[in-house]
């Protein structure tokens, strides 16, 4: 199938300016693959780390981002994708040790190609492909941090830095859904309020606030397990906020790598420190039966037509964005 499509595009590692929407050649796809109508895909930061070129990787340009994809099979290359073709789907990002939007082409665009065995039907093809669009990056992060790799149980006390991120939202939404106690954090009241109408009965303001103080104040010797994704600007006050015998768990670092451990509170607490990255297919599969029996309503900030992709990527760029942001191309 050949033709052009629209796209947000960039020419040029940089800022938000060097993202500009045109018209490209529609990808074809290899054997294997199959062709997906985009009809939403969601914003995730990591959309905004291709754009300002990532370290260590080598992306030709120009260059197409966005990893959360659900559209309509149209076009097959294998039997399994002719199975799915006219079939709504969700695009598992994962493509072998690669990352759709990241080292492939992605689907902030009419059109993606992807391998037919990342396609997981949409349980319902009448469904709002928003929800679904949100679950793939931040959730399936948050599914595989908390239960697969932190082993969370009912009843235990969470302490939740970037809380009002995509990964911070879905941690708050999946922790209290499996009965455990969230203890949010954010500089911004305004998104607190929204975490409280979640369900979070803990928040703290670290902008007016001593975090460690109430944390000691809410729990008995702090918390049972921390979910700290920030980094180097909150990773010391993780390691003091753990109870001993505590928990804590990372899946990135968005103020810095280079993090400041001290080595006493580890040793004297016995804590364990987990990483985990990214997530696994049976976590997509677990998220999308939560959400077909809305048992999980994913939080969608906004959205924006494919033509108004610079103002959505500025929503999390800017950190205005609650949960998701959903580019809408259908």
């Amino acid at each position: 199938m050949k033709g052009l499509m629209w796209a947000a595009v960039i020419r040029a590692w940089g800022g938000p300016e060097r993202l500009t929407l045109a018209r490209v050649e529609r990808p074809s796809p290899p054997a294997g693959w199959m062709t997906v109508r985009v009809e939403a895909c969601a914003l995730n930061h990591l959309d905004i780390h291709v754009r300002n070129g990532l370290p260590g990787v080598r992306l030709e340009l120009p260059h197409v981002s966005g990893g959360d994809v659900v559209g309509v099979v149209e076009q097959a290359t294998d039997e399994a994708g002719e199975r799915l073709l006219g079939s709504r789907v969700l695009l598992d990002p994962m493509i072998g040790r690669g990352i759709l939007g990241e080292h492939y082409w992605g689907g902030l665009a009419e059109y993606v190609v992807a391998p037919a065995h990342n396609a997981l039907p949409v349980p319902g093809q009448d469904a709002d492909p928003a929800r679904y669009a949100a679950l793939p990056i931040s959730y399936g992060t948050a599914q595989r941090m908390l239960f697969s790799r932190a082993r969370l149980r009912p009843g235990e006390n969470v302490l939740l830095f970037g809380a009002t991120g995509g990964v911070g939202v879905a941690c708050a939404q999946l922790a209290l859904r499996a009965g455990a106690r969230v203890i949010a954090c954010s500089g911004s009241p305004a998104k607190l309020a929204r975490l409280r109408e979640l369900g979070v009965t803990d928040t703290i303001d670290t902008g007016t606030e001593d975090v460690r103080r109430r944390v000691r104040e809410l729990t008995d010797g702090g918390a049972d397990l921390v979910v700290d994704y920030q980094g180097k600007d909150t990773w010391p006050l993780s390691l003091r906020s753990a109870r001993p015998g505590g928990r804590i768990v990372t899946c990135g670092a968005t103020t810095g790598y280079e993090a400041t451990t001290d080595l006493r509170y580890v040793w004297s607490r016995q804590l364990d420190i987990l990483g985990s990255n990214a997530w696994h297919r049976d976590d997509l599969h677990t998220l999308l039966d939560l959400v077909a029996t809305d048992a999980l309503e994913p939080v969608v900030h906004a959205d924006f037509p494919l033509s108004r992709v610079p103002d959505a990527v500025a929503e999390l760029e800017e950190r205005r964005a609650f949960g998701k942001v959903v580019i809408r191309t259908a």
